[in-house]
């Protein structure tokens, strides 16, 4: 299908990004093919008028639990208690993962075009990811990273981070998260700014730095550039 978006205020995306007027934008096959000055529709191309509205690339979330909506709140809660919860029982799980598919949605429906989880439930951003490649939901792109790695008191450990003991219990999750084919792999080596009980946790070092080279590199033999940290 070609499209063409007539009659909009046009963000391209560039560096000194100003307002781009009396253009439209020409798009084939999903893809954009050009920003054009014409007062024409071209043969072949449905026009899409904007009626005045803004055109605008689509945005980049690199830091997504898609386990929660992003809403403040106003006291602290107890992560772990509350995913233990839901994930309990067949059909909690499966409720949960109905949630977790419509954030997904949300951000989609609110400019955000590709995310990158780091840290959620089980393997639900894999499965999220694959069901909206399949046609099967309706989300953004998702660079997903499934369960993070943490330690005992770490950020987010029991939550959407697995706390690994020892070395070995490391590796196994990293298997774990290596079979459900994701992107990236998350660790949290520092403490949190959502979970800190006391001032100056966040960014206090939690794990051993000689982990990362052990389980990271060496034993792992993983590319760094798929860690986040």
């Amino acid at each position: 299908m070609k499209y063409i978006f007539t009659n909009g205020h046009i963000l391209d995306g560039t560096k000194d990004m100003k307002v781009l007027d009396g253009h439209s934008v020409l798009v084939e096959d999903d893809k954009i093919t050009g920003i054009v000055k014409v007062n024409t529709v071209p043969d072949g191309f449905k026009e899409i008028n904007l009626e005045g509205k803004y055109l605008m690339p689509g945005l980049i979330n690199m830091h997504v639990h898609l386990a929660g909506n992003g809403k403040p709140q106003k006291k602290q809660r107890d992560n772990e208690k509350t995913v233990k919860l839901l994930m309990g029982t067949a059909l909690s799980r499966a409720v949960t993962y109905k949630v977790v598919k419509d954030f997904a949605k949300t951000e989609l429906m609110s400019g955000v075009t590709t995310i990158r989880t780091v840290g959620g439930l089980a393997d639900f951003d894999t499965r999220v990811r694959y069901d909206i490649r399949n046609g099967k939901a309706d989300g953004p792109r998702i660079l997903a990273a499934n369960e993070g790695i943490s330690v005992p008191g770490g950020h987010m450990a029991g939550s959407v981070a697995v706390a690994a003991n020892n070395i070995d219990e490391a590796l196994v999750q990293v298997d774990i998260a290596k079979s459900q084919n994701v992107d990236l792999i998350k660790l949290m080596i520092t403490g949190g700014v959502l979970d800190a009980k006391a001032k100056g946790v966040p960014g206090e070092l939690k794990m051993n730095l000689r982990w990362l080279r052990l389980y990271v590199i060496r034993h792992m033999h993983l590319d760094t550039r798929l860690l986040h940290m």
